[in-house]
């Protein structure tokens, strides 16, 4: 065993590396929960991402759908009074043509709601001017289109799920 100056010399060098040693597992370990916080983030925004991939499925799956009712609805109409595929259909496809009062509205609106509400809520969304009639005319249906485009959806005339229920929110 070594004795005076030079044991004491061995000894801080020892505790000087014993430090050394700990300051730098400390500096990775604090590195490494950096990397798992970024990573736990990227991982958050992706799930984000693909919920509201999700939801926009989802709504495109309604409007198809109530495009696939109002389809039926036509061809229903279309048939022959006394033929025997007029009794074997449903009533599922008449109550899509029921929503509304005219022919052309069932094919603009395709969620369930009166059209009066439809008009009320663009009247007081300020992109409606006529009449709270019930009837989806051309006036009805360019206002549906104005607050599309100002409200940054597919501004195709055409209240699905997604503009009804931004719509919705004026009848509050």
């Amino acid at each position: 065993m070594l004795k005076g100056p030079i044991a004491l010399m061995s000894s801080s060098r020892v505790q000087w590396r014993l430090v050394s040693v700990f300051i730098l597992a400390i500096a990775v370990s604090g590195c490494a929960t950096t990397q798992n916080k970024t990573q736990n983030e990227q991982l958050e925004s992706r799930v984000t991402e693909l919920e509201k991939k999700l939801e926009a499925k989802d709504a495109e799956i309604v409007d198809l759908q109530y495009e696939v009712k109002d389809l039926s609805g036509k061809v229903e109409t279309s048939k022959p009074a006394g033929s025997d595929q007029a009794a074997e259909t449903s009533a599922e496809p008449v109550e899509a043509a029921k929503l509304s009062s005219t022919s052309d509205s069932s094919s603009i609106i395709r969620v369930k709601v009166a059209p009066e509400r439809v008009q009320t809520a663009l009247k007081a969304a300020g992109v409606y001017t006529g009449r709270v009639d019930g009837k989806i005319g051309a006036a009805t249906k360019a206002a549906i289109i104005e607050f599309q485009k100002s409200h940054g959806l597919k501004a195709d005339g055409v209240l699905g799920k997604k503009t009804w229920e931004e719509l919705k929110t004026y009848l509050k």
